[in-house]
């Protein structure tokens, strides 16, 4: 069962960005369901790390539009992506250190509503700026 399911709500009208987050709520809830199945502290690790990995390239990707748009915003924006892989690495080393139901369920939680946040919040921002240059659907 779904811990999140992804909703027209938080389209930002830019097609690939859409598609990032969708994966991005994926990979969250492929996590949590792995911890509500009991399966193994692999199988969670490898998750964790497929949302840090994605996160990573999802953040580069959009950091790169918004530099090519001069987007005013980007500042903003670099320093809540830094700060939220740093909360990523953190619940990774709670992972690695043996806590890992206690991490994946709050991981799990706390990266939904910080990327529902974002994306209601920040990410709304640079959708008419990134439609005037053409990245919309």
């Amino acid at each position: 069962m779904a811990l999140y399911e992804w909703s027209e709500e938080y389209s930002v009208g830019i097609g690939t960005m859409d598609s990032h987050h969708q994966k991005l709520f994926d990979i969250i809830n492929k996590m949590h369901d792995a911890m509500k199945a009991g399966d193994g502290e692999d199988v969670i690790a490898a998750a964790i790390n497929e949302l840090i990995d994605y996160t990573k390239y999802h953040f580069s990707e959009e950091e790169k539009i918004m530099e090519s748009i001069n987007y005013s915003g980007i500042a903003g924006q670099k320093a809540a992506h830094k700060a939220f892989i740093d909360e990523l690495l953190k619940y990774k080393d709670d992972i690695d250190n043996g806590m890992a139901i206690f991490a994946v369920s709050e991981i799990s939680t706390t990266a939904v509503k910080w990327l529902t946040d974002h994306i209601l919040v920040m990410d709304k921002q640079y959708e008419d700026d990134m439609k005037a240059a053409g990245y919309g659907h």
